[in-house]
């Protein structure tokens, strides 16, 4: 074979790869924009942690109500809990989050730990999870039989009045329980994932 035949072959086996690792989509996904990573100040912060329209709390069962499709921000770290392993969500630390089905939520997730990378994953599996939980295996989609549904790289600890975020809408079109969680090794193990309802 001449050098250019082997160029293409090598070129198409590339190509088929990235196909294969991006089309493992479960769920509808989207992105703000494609380098997926943006920065809030502590204002732009405390302006989006606020209870918006479709979505009721309640503080006494830790559970967060999805009426119609709506904004949830997700704070990542130890923001009131005192814990590096949580998710928080108008100030519930882990909430369950109950929704109908059909219903689109959009997660604005914030890493406001200053000392650790975090991940929001959504899987089709729950707890116990084990302490590696590595990323690539969430980009082919499957690992340890955890069915991630969602890709999202780590986001860098929090700086001075500077606070990495994504945002990713998902619609859940099918009845059944998920789980949130980070996916860094020993996070989930330890306690930093919750529960996602949908009847």
């Amino acid at each position: 074979m001449n050098r250019y035949k082997v160029f293409g072959l090598l070129s198409l086996i590339i190509l088929a790869t990235v196909l294969v690792l991006t089309g493992t989509q479960i769920l509808s996904e989207s992105y703000d924009n494609h380098s997926g990573i943006n920065y809030l100040n502590q204002s732009e912060l405390s302006s989006i942690n606020v209870t918006g329209a479709g979505v009721t709390v309640s503080q006494a069962t830790s559970t967060i109500y999805v009426n119609s499709s709506a904004d949830l921000p997700v704070m990542m770290g130890p923001m009131n809990s005192g814990s590096m392993y949580s998710f928080e969500i108008f100030g519930i630390v882990n909430p369950n989050i109950v929704m109908q089905s059909g219903v689109t939520v959009q997660f604005t997730v914030v890493n406001v730990d200053s000392d650790a990378y975090h991940n929001f994953v959504l899987s089709n599996s729950g707890p116990p999870y084990s302490y590696y939980m590595d990323e690539m295996g969430m980009m082919n989609g499957y690992e340890n039989g955890y069915g991630y549904m969602s890709m999202m790289p780590y986001l860098p600890p929090a700086g001075a009045d500077h606070y990495a975020y994504m945002n990713i809408s998902y619609s859940f079109s099918s009845a059944g329980t998920y789980w949130y969680l980070c996916t860094y090794s020993g996070h989930a193990q330890n306690g930093m994932y919750g529960r996602i309802t949908v009847t």
